[in-house]
């Protein structure tokens, strides 16, 4: 069968991307009119497609490969989610085998040369992508995914799996930046046809203390577990999402606290989450269990989640890393619309409203402390706008300051290298409760509207300095270029260490003197020979939001 498998595979695929790689003009190389180098980038542009749901055409402008592509066939980045994917695949066609280690060590490599910002080790397609990369790895929320694909219907060897496993290791050092999904001949088969190209999906599903709505669509509503829903998203992936305005947004401070409750306080989950809401062609119960409101089986024709995408696809990945989500009840909503005669437009207007009211982010509870309100005051009698409230208008200008500016630098101006770091990797949790530490510790009595002011005007001279440090490398990659981009916060952490702290508090406060310009120059310096010296082979990206390591630089910088 696998050869059949293989054909089959090859049949969908060819007529799919061909048309978007043929005419990507960045290729070069291997002659695309060869069969098994366009089969290999078709495959390459379907795992772009099966992890991001993207079209036709995104998907085959994604595939980079070609000579020195060091193993990176696709890159495909969505900087609105926050989403790196790379992959890469092979195409086997007797259907037979797996990737050698050889070609899983090259792929690692490479992967590791992009977080490290090696451009010039990789051709002009990658190279091409170089600024799209770079802007959602430098991003808060930064997600890496890597696909290895391949029509062999052997599992990976175990020193093939094993150089994986140890780049996982490596990246997620801090935090969970990187994830991997392998898929071989038979997920590739399955999910091609599951219909991942566009068939409608189907969902069944039980639902514990179930009710209906009748008017003006008929609708049920209950607790589902949160296994049920991670089997939803192990089957159907981001094909569930068709509908939702957002669809997957990597690893947010919300997907993190989702995550969070599922593990930690299961119980918990229905009280603290929003639930999940469904929009479907069709919905009918089962007849078992009669007219009983216990517990009811359902089926959902043509669903798609509109509100909830970050619930589902969170548990599916804890559940992929081995959590038991039984114990986790999660409040569901679905909606039938079958009798959808009078108003065709009822489902995007679900879906809009169920995404725009009642949204609020971890930075709306800062507006409940009265200290807000007293720093917007004495900021205003200085001239200074201070927006803590959401707003368009966040231009960082010497009369403005927004809220997410002020946490950044009073954070860093506590010469504390914990929260610099936090700062660097999640500065959603400093305004996730703002009834304790890490909020408390910026934002008290004691923080006056000048300490805010200064904080910010450092941070900003520092961020100025930096620039021109990274205006005058020879090349944009590298250690120092990523230390530069990555070690932004302990730096100005470290400058104000040199200030001192009193001086941001003083009546008088005349920051030319400082020589802020000389400070930076000496502090990178020092930070990368302590880097050197310590953590040579580590990445940028991840070492700068590890709390023990930054610690030890910020020692060490004397």
């Amino acid at each position: 069968m696998s050869i059949i498998h293989v054909n089959q595979i090859a049949a969908r695929i060819a007529p799919q991307f061909e048309p978007s790689i043929v005419s990507n003009g960045a290729l070069h190389s291997t002659p695309v009119d060869a069969a098994k180098p366009l089969l290999t980038r078709c495959l390459a542009a379907y795992a772009i497609q099966y992890k991001t749901a993207c079209s036709d055409a995104d998907a085959g402008a994604a595939v980079v490969d070609g000579s020195n592509d060091n193993g990176i066939d696709a890159i495909y980045v969505n900087q609105g989610n926050g989403v790196v994917v790379m992959a890469q695949s092979k195409w086997m066609s007797d259907g037979t085998g797996e990737p050698s280690s050889a070609d899983i060590g090259k792929f690692c490599r490479g992967v590791e040369d992009v977080l490290s910002f090696e451009w010039d080790r990789f051709n002009a397609a990658i190279q091409a992508k170089r600024t799209e990369v770079e802007s959602v790895i430098n991003s808060f929320d930064a997600h890496v995914e890597l696909v290895l694909i391949y029509t062999g219907s052997q599992d990976l060897a175990v020193h093939g799996k094993r150089q994986l496993d140890d780049l996982l290791t490596k990246l997620n050092d801090s935090s969970e930046l990187v994830s991997l999904t392998i898929l071989n001949q038979a997920a590739v088969h399955a999910s091609l046809a599951a219909g991942s190209a566009g068939a409608p999906v189907v969902l069944e599903f039980g639902l514990a203390n179930w009710g209906r709505v009748d008017e003006p669509l008929n609708a049920y509503y209950g607790t589902v577990t949160g296994s049920e829903l991670a089997a939803w998203w192990s089957t159907n992936g981001v094909r569930l999402f068709d509908r939702n305005l957002r669809s997957v947004l990597g690893r947010t401070e919300v997907n993190q606290e989702i995550t969070s409750t599922a593990i930690k306080r299961p119980r918990d989950f229905w009280y603290f989450n929003n639930g999940v809401t469904v929009v479907a062609n069709r919905v009918t119960k089962n007849l078992a269990g009669g007219a009983s409101r216990d517990f009811g089986t359902f089926r959902a024709d043509g669903a798609s989640v509109v509100n909830g995408a970050q619930t589902v696809s969170t548990l599916g990945r804890a559940a992929a890393s081995g959590a038991n989500l039984d114990d986790v009840r999660v409040l569901l909503r679905v909606i039938s619309l079958e009798n959808d005669s009078a108003n065709t437009d009822y489902s995007a207007e679900i879906t809009r409203t169920n995404n725009t009211q009642n949204r609020i982010e971890a930075r709306d509870f800062a507006t409940q402390d009265p200290e807000q309100t007293r720093l917007m005051r004495e900021l205003a009698m200085d001239g200074i706008t201070y927006a803590v409230v959401r707003s368009e208008e966040t231009s960082a200008t010497e009369d403005f300051i927004g809220l997410p500016d002020a946490t950044v630098a009073l954070a860093c101006a506590r010469a504390d290298p914990s929260l610099a770091v936090l700062a660097k990797r999640n500065i959603g949790q400093f305004w996730s409760d703002i009834s304790k530490s890490p909020y408390k510790t910026i934002f008290n009595p004691s923080t006056s509207g000048a300490r805010l002011a200064r904080s910010v005007r450092v941070v900003r001279m520092v961020e100025q300095r930096l620039r021109k440090h990274i205006g005058d490398l020879p090349k944009k990659s590298g250690k120092r270029y990523g230390i530069l981009v990555h070690g932004n916060r302990l730096i100005e952490s470290l400058v104000f260490k040199q200030i001192g702290g009193s001086a941001l508090d003083a009546s008088h406060f005349d920051i030319a003197p400082f020589g802020i310009d000389a400070k930076v120059d000496g502090i990178v310096d020092k930070v990368v020979d302590v880097i050197d010296t310590t953590y040579g082979d580590n990445f940028m990206a991840t070492l700068f939001k590890n709390t023990d390591k930054c610690t030890y630089i910020f020692a060490h910088v004397v």
